[in-house]
């Protein structure tokens, strides 16, 4: 027991917390034709200063290939991503200015639900939560680490 809630209602409500915060973030993406999971992939790409091949992609994402293979097509088709022939076989991914310009947007739409997600939450507040949060972290990899 945790105080007046019980540890179950707390992880439920953080999870719920956690599934708000997703719908929130793929409301805001729609309105710039991206996809979360093409929006992680983007971002992915645009961060490496060597770009990763498609199984390297696969192995980061822990999907597979073929889902690695779908995400980039839409992301080309979409105009966010450019593909090339290198060493007339791989495929050469390049982010576009389109792509980059969406990456600058999706900056400020996280920053600003981030912002309105602590509203109202004094920094003593943040900082308590942050401390919780990293105990909590710790304590499932303690369990995974164990097994």
């Amino acid at each position: 027991m945790a105080g007046r809630h019980s540890s179950t209602d707390i992880v439920q409500t953080f999870c719920a917390t956690d599934r708000a915060h997703r719908a929130a973030v793929e409301n805001q993406l729609s309105t710039l034709g991206i996809h979360r999971s093409q929006h992680m992939m983007l971002m992915y790409l645009y961060h490496c200063e060597k770009i990763p091949s498609q199984a390297e992609m696969a192995k980061a994402f822990g999907i597979s290939p073929a889902a690695v293979t779908g995400t980039l097509q839409k992301l080309e088709k979409a105009g966010f991503i450019e593909r090339s022939m290198r060493n007339g076989r791989e495929k050469e991914i390049t982010v576009s200015k389109t792509g980059r310009t969406i990456v600058e947007r999706t900056k400020q739409i996280f920053k600003d639900l981030d912002e309105a997600m602590c509203a109202g939450i004094s920094d003593e507040e943040l900082e308590s939560f942050m401390e919780v949060l990293l105990r909590m972290q710790g304590n499932l990899k303690s369990l995974t680490a164990s097994e």
